[in-house]
């Protein structure tokens, strides 16, 4: 099992607050350091799950580009990043009901581009899926269209949606999926998506649960319920565990019910990929339920 993930590489800072407060000082007593970004956050939560797990980015000439490089290194992500300018970071204010505020600094991830795709052919004609990331170049989905690969696209901000004609899966939170469809309710956002090309869409609803649609069928699965310490990431933790579930030809229900649970554990501890599941933490959490 394959993947290739496309996509921004950042340096996340987690500071833990009581509440969030306009204009009023937050003091934090303790400060989390990770790596970053949707692609990125993907890449190392399939790796955890035994997925041979590959990154396509940017990263800084800096000492945060150093460190996002070794951590990555050490969740057993292989990475192919150029080096240039300031690596991208997020400043990630988490309060005492699991809420985050994020402030992102794009950084190297402004230069990934189109050339990346074919300077990366033969790794990319070789993986399963292939996943892209909204928010970079469009130019880059349009070379990956042209791999005739199994495109996983995250739609989590405004693309051209000629370009999501043909595509496998995307994936998107219920937000997300009105803002880009320009619809009121889930069910006519995701009848839009699928009738612009989308061939399988996953729709993240949060503490709801989540939703697969296709031409063929619908099918919802209800969320496990949880006491929430921080739910950044789990977004990025539910992509890897469908991916997961597509690469072994799991059943729709199972791969929705088991990309729940990767997202609700993550919700249990803070940070982000250092939150996110092995699969012998995962099926201890479902049990024999799955």
């Amino acid at each position: 099992m394959t993947v290739t993930c496309i996509g921004k590489l950042n340096v996340d800072l987690f500071y833990p607050v009581k509440e969030i407060k306009v204009n009023e000082n937050h003091v934090s007593e303790e400060i989390y350091i990770n790596v970053g970004g949707k692609a990125t956050n993907v890449s190392v939560a399939l790796a955890k799950l035994g997925v041979n797990s590959t990154l396509i980015t940017k990263v800084g000439e800096d000492e945060f580009g150093d460190f996002a490089l070794k951590k990555l290194k050490e969740f057993g992500v292989n990475v192919i990043a150029d080096r240039i300018e300031r690596t991208g970071i997020t400043f990630i204010i988490v309060d005492e009901k699991a809420n985050n505020t994020m402030f992102n600094y794009l950084g190297a991830n402004k230069f990934l581009c189109s050339d990346d795709v074919l300077r990366n052919e033969e790794i990319i004609s070789k993986s399963d899926i292939v996943y892209f990331q909204s928010g970079i170049e469009p130019e880059v989905l349009n070379n990956l269209k042209k791999t005739n690969k199994n495109i996983f696209v995250e739609l989590s901000e405004f693309i051209d949606l000629s370009l999501l004609n043909g595509i496998s899966y995307a994936s998107m939170n219920e937000s997300e999926a009105l803002r880009i469809s320009n619809t009121t309710n889930v069910e006519d956002a995701a009848d839009k998506l699928i009738s612009l090309g989308i061939e399988k869409l996953f729709i993240k609803l949060g503490s709801k649960g989540s939703f697969y649609y296709s031409k063929k069928e619908k099918i919802f699965c209800e969320s496990f319920k949880i006491n929430p310490i921080d739910t950044t990431g789990a977004g990025d933790s539910f992509t890897a565990g469908i991916i997961y579930g597509l690469l072994n030809r799991m059943l729709v229900k199972k791969i929705l019910k088991f990309a729940n649970a990767c997202g609700a554990i993550t919700c249990l501890k803070k940070g982000t990929t250092e939150s996110f599941p092995t699969l012998q933490q995962i099926n201890s959490f479902l049990g024999p339920s799955l």
